[in-house]
Parts: C-alpha cells; sequence; structure tokens
C-alpha cells in the first residue's frame, strides 16, 4: 500500500511540474516558433505597398552592397533617417538601456538588477520568446520599464517580402498585446537590417525604429569562443570617458543569453558611476506615448525605488548618427579605435567588438493553457498529495 501511495505521489508531483512548465504559453493558434510567420492579408492590407520604395528584395543580409546606397541599408553603410529612426538620447548625460532577444528565463538577472537601482530600460522582444514567455514579459511591464517589438522570428528584413515583413511585426504584437494588454509603438530590426522598403512599411503601421551606438556585439558569446566576456564592461568603460559629447547614448545588450545577461549589471554600474542617467528609449527621447494605448513610463528613480507606468488598462509598470565595433567584419565609423576587430568605433576605442488573421492560413500551430485553470490543478494536486501522504503514514 505504500508503494502504491508513493505511485500516486510522484505522479501528481509530475503532473503538477509539467503544469508549471506549459503554463507560461499563451492561448491561442500562433504560428510555428522561430520561423518566418505566414502573411495574414487583412494585415498586409494596413500598407500601401504602392508608396513604399523600389528598393529590391536582398539574397542575404551578407550579399554585396551596392556602390551607391540609395536606399539607406543600414546594414551596407549604417545609414539612418532623422525622421524615422533613433539613435542615441538628444540630451547630454542621457543613456537608453535597450535589451534584445528576450524574454527569457535569463531576462530576470537583467531586471533585478535594473529593479534593485530604480533604473528603467527598453527591451525589443521577439514574438517566439514572448508566446513562450508571456510571464516574463509581464514583469518588464509592470516594473515600468518598456517594450518594443523584434519581430517574431528574428530574421533579417531586407531578404523578405513586404507581406511576410508585415507578418513578422503583427503576429509579434499580437502576442505583446495578448500577454500584456499593450501594443508597442517602437521596434527594432534583427540585427539592424533595415533599408528604406523596411522603414516605409513600419512606419505605415504607426512604428518608430531604434538603433543604437554604442553595441556590445554581446550576442557574439553564444557563437565566438574567443569573445571575452571582459570586452563588455571593459568598452562601457571607454564609453563613459566621452564627456564631450553634446547628446547622449544609446546601447545595445542582450537579455536572452546566459554569458550576456551576466554582465549587464556591471555595465549598468559603470554608467551610474560616471554620472549618467540610464533611461528607456522613449523616456530619454520625450515620447509620451510609446504605445498605441494611453500609458506613460515613469523615469529611473536614482533613488533606488521602482516607479510604475500608469494608464489604460491597469498596466504597471530623432537623429542621424554611426554605429561602431563591429566585430570581425568591416563595419565602419568615425573617430576611434577598435581592438579585435576591423571596425571603427564612434568616439572612442573598443575592445574586443565587433489580432488574429482570417486569410485562411492552416499552418499556425501551438496552443496554449489557462493560467487560472493551471493554478487550480496544482492546488489540488498538492491537496491530493497532502492526503495520500497522510493516510500513508497510518
Amino acid at each position: 500500500m505504500h508503494k502504491l501511495f508513493s505511485v500516486i505521489s510522484i505522479f501528481l508531483l509530475v503532473l503538477s511540474t509539467t503544469t508549471l512548465n506549459v503554463e507560461a504559453q499563451l492561448q491561442g493558434n500562433y504560428p510555428p516558433l522561430d520561423t518566418p510567420p505566414p502573411p495574414v492579408a487583412s494585415w498586409t492590407a494596413l500598407v500601401d505597398q504602392t508608396k513604399l520604395p523600389k528598393a529590391p528584395v536582398r539574397t542575404a543580409v551578407e550579399a554585396p552592397c551596392p556602390t551607391t546606397d540609395k536606399f539607406c541599408v543600414w546594414t551596407c553603410t549604417t545609414c539612418t533617417r532623422p525622421d524615422t529612426d533613433f539613435t542615441f538620447c538628444p540630451n547630454k548625460g542621457d543613456w537608453a538601456l535597450t535589451y534584445d532577444d528576450g524574454p527569457t528565463n535569463n531576462t530576470l538577472k537583467v531586471l533585478d538588477a535594473l529593479n534593485a537601482r530604480g533604473l528603467k530600460a527598453t527591451f525589443f522582444v521577439i514574438g517566439s520568446r514572448v508566446f513562450e514567455n508571456p510571464q516574463i514579459l509581464k514583469q518588464i511591464v509592470d516594473a515600468g520599464h518598456q517594450v518594443g517589438v523584434h519581430t517574431w522570428s528574428h530574421t533579417p528584413l531586407t531578404t523578405q517580402t513586404t507581406e511576410e515583413i508585415i507578418a513578422e511585426v503583427k503576429w509579434t504584437e499580437m502576442a505583446i498585446k495578448q500577454a500584456v494588454n499593450l501594443t508597442p509603438k517602437w521596434f527594432r530590426a534583427p540585427q539592424g537590417d533595415i533599408d528604406d522598403r523596411v522603414r516605409g512599411i513600419l512606419k505605415q503601421l504607426g512604428y518608430s525604429i531604434a538603433f543604437w551606438n554604442h553595441d556590445t556585439n554581446d550576442w557574439m558569446t553564444t557563437t565566438d569562443p574567443t569573445f571575452d566576456l571582459k570586452w563588455i564592461p571593459a568598452n562601457f568603460t571607454i564609453w563613459v570617458q566621452n564627456t564631450t559629447a553634446t547628446t547622449g547614448f544609446a546601447s545595445l545588450e542582450h537579455d536572452a543569453f546566459n554569458k550576456s545577461s551576466s554582465m549587464a549589471e556591471a555595465a549598468m554600474d559603470i554608467v551610474l558611476k560616471a554620472n549618467f542617467k540610464p533611461q528607456s528609449v522613449a523616456v530619454c527621447l520625450g515620447d509620451k506615448q510609446p504605445y498605441v494605448e494611453n500609458v506613460t513610463l515613469p523615469p529611473s528613480n536614482f533613488n533606488g525605488q521602482n516607479g510604475a507606468s500608469t494608464g489604460a488598462a491597469g498596466q504597471n509598470g530623432t537623429s542621424t548618427g554611426t554605429t561602431g565595433q563591429i566585430y570581425g567584419s568591416t563595419g565602419t565609423g568615425t573617430d576611434g579605435q577598435s581592438h579585435g576587430s576591423t571596425g571603427k568605433d564612434t568616439g572612442g576605442q573598443s575592445y574586443g567588438t565587433i489580432g488574429t488573421g482570417t486569410s485562411g492560413q492552416n499552418n499556425v500551430v501551438s496552443t496554449g493553457i489557462v493560467t487560472e485553470k493551471n493554478l487550480l490543478l496544482e492546488i489540488v494536486c498538492g491537496l491530493i498529495m497532502m492526503i495520500l501522504g497522510f493516510i500513508g503514514t497510518i
């Protein structure tokens, strides 16, 4: 009898644990994760394609660039457009902290460090990760941080058709809306891969575009065994020494990965110690409506107390420039040296851096489970385990 109780208890424990793992997923039908999602006719119709620049679809982001950059291809010339593109904070002393590719469990380390210091940042999230981890996205929003769109599959956009780009944006937008009841108006392209056609699409969809002027290239911690984590704080240490800049800065890090996220705390402290004021992109730019919904984002609280955003649905919580330090590539910039690469950095040295569719698609998959039902099941399983344990002692 004791063996039977033990077997039943183990089964219920496994069932409860499994429930905890699946409850994170969103409800509804979504495309396969990490692959370009299917276009939806009603979303495609939102963009007047006759008004888009005729930039060609590229075969690959690494494809040879044209001699003359007529379409402002960032991945060819780091070209930006002041009417649509954010590159750095306009006010001297401000520093936009931005993090890409989450949310994942590694995001929690970055969140803890930000919240402990009362800092606000911007997280550009991948739709596939939002589907998997909506509860982490909610923690980001509840703490008053900004959320932006970073596509569904992280595919370079200049290699996609207009219909595919719209789908990348709208599927991610839909997942964010379902997870936290917000619709972002800020977008960051994977690898910064944007041209004037992509800009035209995003502008018609109501998005502003976020770049950066200080790139840690910390994503290389997942692909390059020679990448030294110490390069990340070393670069921040050099960047904060640029006291002659007449504007603020914006840095790019990645919260999705274990090694890169582990360096975020040190980077924050370097920026703070140099008396810069870290903020989200929206706050440093003075954007009072970073979402379609009426939500106001709080500034950082440098006394270490967390602020919360206020607005609809009870949520808590433009310049040109060059980019630098492109690790192992031939990126260009101005005024600086770069160690361990052939790129140049702006302003100093850098170390080692380099709605659901109705169009009838039938390849959307994955269904989520309601969190409340899962919580009830966990409670029931726990009670049954306690009763069985008590009976087993009689």
